[in-house]
């Protein structure tokens, strides 16, 4: 039986305005998420995994000369034809985001119990004293001790973990059918890594949310997500399902991220894999595929043409002219002894 997806991205395209001309940090970004499922997004800093969710809410200043192509259609309205006030009514309700850093998302000058009363108010017309209520009832889902009281502190007054668990309680007060968390462990110990992800896990099934996780720890996707893609330089060079991934990369970029991963075996003379290279500048992308700078299996096609999203088996999709060279042994056990490491040391 076919699902219909929560969320369906067709050939996104993000353009930025730039003083060296416009970049584009988006380039042909199609991929769906459907209800109740997680899906990943990983790659290294500025390869446009949060500038894809940004894109999604259509979150950049009306001034700010950004231009969206493409279709994001979510529960089947395309968000790119919306007006303004129309995108408002989704955003924070329909869809909410997590973003990376907690303490420059909260207000310091208003309470918690303010903020996140204010989405409630906003969006599902209650009263003021009704919203507080509900917000107290969000603070003790997300595990936040003495919400009555707590509900009257400001930012400041609380830890980096009880700050992420307020962005959490903000981004599920009105029960969104699409959570997009960037980066959402970050900078927090493992202990409350794995509380926070266990958290958003129990809501998401409780509510059938669909999720987008966008993150750089593969340990997180194996032990969260059920398909992920993997994003260099503006576009998705591999697409599979979690298990697929990790056990039949077929992108030399994923494999890559694979082999970086730590161990808790082995010799601990031996330096940690590195992918060799920079990434190249959005103002000199390469002509061929985007990877071959970095590549050890490039050669003349590579540089010369760049390779489309093919099919490499089932629910799985490649961006490479070479993808049946490639293999790894152990990816999968690699991923989840970083899970295990940390599900030991949150005891």
């Amino acid at each position: 039986m076919n699902r219909t997806p929560l969320l369906d991205v067709k050939h996104l395209r993000t353009r930025f305005p730039t003083e060296r001309g416009e970049v584009t940090a988006v380039d042909g970004v199609s991929f769906q998420v459907y209800a109740g499922e997680t899906v990943g997004l990983v790659g290294e800093s500025g390869c446009g995994k949060s500038v894809t969710s940004l894109s999604i809410l259509r979150l950049f200043g009306k001034h700010s000369g950004t231009r969206l192509e493409g279709e994001i259609n979510f529960e089947g309205k395309n968000l790119l034809t919306m007006s303004l006030e129309e995108i408002q009514k989704i955003r924070g309700n329909r869809i909410s985001m997590i973003f990376q850093d907690p303490m420059s998302s909260l207000n310091p000058v208003l309470t918690i119990g303010d903020q996140i009363a204010e989405s409630i108010i906003r969006h599902q017309g209650a009263s003021k004293k009704a919203a507080l209520e509900k917000t107290v009832e969000m603070l003790r889902l997300v595990g936040i001790p003495s919400p009555e009281q707590r509900v009257f502190d400001y930012p400041h007054q609380l830890s980096g973990g009880m700050r992420q668990r307020v962005m959490i309680a903000m981004g599920l007060s009105c029960q969104p059918k699409l959570l997009i968390a960037d980066e959402p462990t970050t900078a927090l110990d493992v202990t409350i890594q794995a509380q926070i992800l266990d958290l958003m896990l129990e809501v998401k099934e409780r509510l059938n949310m669909g999720m987008i996780l966008i993150t750089h720890d593969l340990g997180v996707v194996a032990e969260v997500c059920s398909r992920v893609l993997v994003m260099y330089l503006g576009q998705i060079v591999e697409e599979a399902p979690v298990e697929t991934l990790f056990e039949h990369p077929k992108h030399p970029y994923t494999v890559g991220l694979l082999r970086s991963i730590p161990t808790l075996e082995g010799n601990r003379s031996e330096k940690l894999h590195v992918i060799e290279g920079m990434v190249p500048s959005l103002h000199q992308i390469p002509q061929g595929c985007r990877f071959a700078q970095r590549c050890p299996y490039a050669d003349r096609l590579c540089f010369d043409q760049a390779p489309d999203l093919t099919e490499a088996g089932r629910d799985h999709k490649v961006r490479c002219w070479h993808q049946d060279k490639l293999s790894l042994e152990g990816g999968m056990e690699l991923a989840f002894e970083t899970r295990e490491r940390r599900e030991t040391l949150s005891g």
